[in-house]
């Protein structure tokens, strides 16, 4: 199944559905899909992976997943760095339905032509979402939403802020946690903003 990643962004209730493969160009859009996950998941425990880690010791892996406890907590594997190597890895943790995980792989670009990416678009259950490149109008409403209520926010400034971040989404969320810690009276002020971002 394919998920427009502006669909998960309204509702992280799709980030439940698993497993998902989730790549594309976008750091930021990945690292906030992979925070909402860790906070969707508070009550289990998060391990994170590189492919090559699970691949260099398959059965320690495979006996982690397998071997489940009365008391332990259900476990989310988080994936990184994913590609079509992982494929075999996957279809056979699909093919014993294994309960009590959640399998999260996070991948940069894949080509359409990608086994591994083939493979999620078509799983009735989990699928992928891609996440591609932002442009300033999805910037500027990230900016206006999570500066909301904040007096002297004009298209001035968020052109500042849009200039400032130069488009990635990772850079984006450390300057609007300035602005917000910095003008905690909610109130923006040019020259100090300017000051702020410089």
């Amino acid at each position: 199944m394919i998920f427009k990643s502006y669909l998960v962004e309204q509702d992280f209730e799709i980030l439940n559905q698993e497993p998902l493969l989730i790549y594309g160009e976008n750091i930021g859009l990945k690292n906030e899909f992979k925070n909402q996950i860790k906070k969707n998941n508070q009550n289990s425990e998060i391990l994170n992976f590189t492919q090559e880690d699970i691949l260099q010791k398959k059965e320690i892996f495979f006996a982690d997943i397998y071997n489940v406890s009365l008391f332990e907590k259900n476990k989310v594997y988080l994936i990184n760095n994913s590609n079509d190597k992982f494929l075999d890895t996957i279809k056979e943790i699909e093919k014993n339905n294994i309960k009590d995980c959640k399998i999260y792989l996070f991948s940069d670009v894949l080509e359409k032509k990608s086994k591994l990416r083939n493979f999620f678009e078509k799983l009735k259950i989990g699928g992928s979402i891609a996440c591609y490149g932002d442009n300033e109008i999805t910037i500027r409403k990230i900016i206006t939403n999570n500066l909301r209520g904040f007096k002297g926010l004009t298209p001035q400034n968020i052109n500042m802020i849009i200039s400032s971040c130069n488009l990635d989404r990772d850079k984006l969320s450390n300057e609007l946690n300035k602005i917000i810690t910095f003008f905690s009276d909610k109130t923006i002020e040019d020259a100090k903003l300017e000051q702020l971002l410089n």
